[in-house]
């Protein structure tokens, strides 16, 4: 019955001129983790093959559908096998983001090119587009940040790369919480609540997070390009990770301090103070390292 539901779909969305693929792709791992909850894994990956097969048949060899499915496919057994082993939920997100950044990389670096769309254009498209906004504000980016002795056009590798990967991030992160809903919600299988204040930080990963942080302020020195762009890369994702933990400080001090929701609030104002991204960056670092969780927990405590 599933396979007819989703080959009926792909009907649908040829008909359509694909308009619904990408959410036919990111449906399919969620039809998997389902099923295989419901039955067994070697059920789930029988049915596994049949999705890939009537996409396959049915998508034509549509370049999504031949990237993504296998993708999803992957990421729905990986999913399905935690949940037969009863992993947490953190455990299972981190499952799903890791098969979708691999995936999301392995299609822009590998598949893509492949297929006739190489990098070079895409990343030129980036520009233009840069470009193009700028000018409707006035604004000269490239010169802007060349004069703060940035390469722009290594600049929009860089952020290429790291748009990439934050894009199979929240993919894994959206199939992980819609998974954990439907299955909760057709009461196959209960994985508990989210609660906010129990997503605790990695004292160790704060510490690494701020170490390769700061090595952005050597990037300059380095002449090697493929050391140059890791270096960048790894910095920034150091500082995304550390602007999470932030953000996570910041609606926890709304709630348990405050008593209100703030984090939206905060957010945007920093899209008009973009100075308070260090500030996030900062409290994030010491709530991960432990001195502003500590804080939290006093003042939950006293409160309790």
């Amino acid at each position: 019955m599933m396979l007819a539901i989703i080959g009926a779909l792909i009907l649908i969305d040829r008909m359509t001129a694909y308009w619904f693929t990408e959410l036919i792709t990111l449906m399919m791992p969620v039809v998997i983790i389902m099923y295989s909850a419901m039955h067994t894994l070697r059920d789930g990956v029988m049915l596994s093959v049949g999705l890939l097969i009537i996409s396959f048949l049915l998508g034509n060899f549509q370049m999504i559908y031949l990237i993504y499915v296998p993708v999803g496919v992957l990421t729905g057994l990986i999913f399905s096998y935690g949940v037969k082993r009863n992993l947490d939920k953190r455990t299972l997100t981190l499952m799903a983001i890791a098969a979708y950044v691999v995936g999301e990389i392995i299609a822009t670096f590998v598949v893509y090119p492949l297929l006739g769309f190489p990098i070079a254009t895409m990343i030129e498209e980036y520009r233009l587009a840069m470009e193009k906004s700028g000018s409707m504000v006035g604004v000269d980016y490239a010169s802007i940040f060349s004069a703060a002795g940035i390469d722009f056009s290594q600049l929009l590798v860089i952020i290429y790369i790291i748009s990439t990967i934050l894009m199979g991030a929240m993919e894994g992160v959206l199939i992980s919480l819609v998974s954990v809903f439907m299955l909760k919600r057709f009461k196959i299988r209960d994985l508990g609540s989210i609660n906010i204040w129990d997503m605790k930080p990695s004292k160790p990963l704060s510490y690494i997070c701020m170490i390769l942080l700061s090595l952005i302020f050597l990037s300059g020195k380095i002449e090697n390009r493929f050391l140059y762009y890791t270096c960048m890369i790894v910095s920034i994702l150091s500082g995304i990770v550390l602007l999470y933990y932030g953000y996570l400080f910041v609606v926890l001090y709304g709630v348990i301090v405050l008593k209100r929701n703030i984090g939206g609030f905060f957010v945007i104002l920093a899209l008009f103070l973009p100075g308070l991204l260090i500030v996030l960056i900062i409290l994030g670092f010491l709530y991960g390292a432990g001195p502003l969780r500590d804080y939290l927990e006093r003042r939950r405590q006293d409160r309790l």
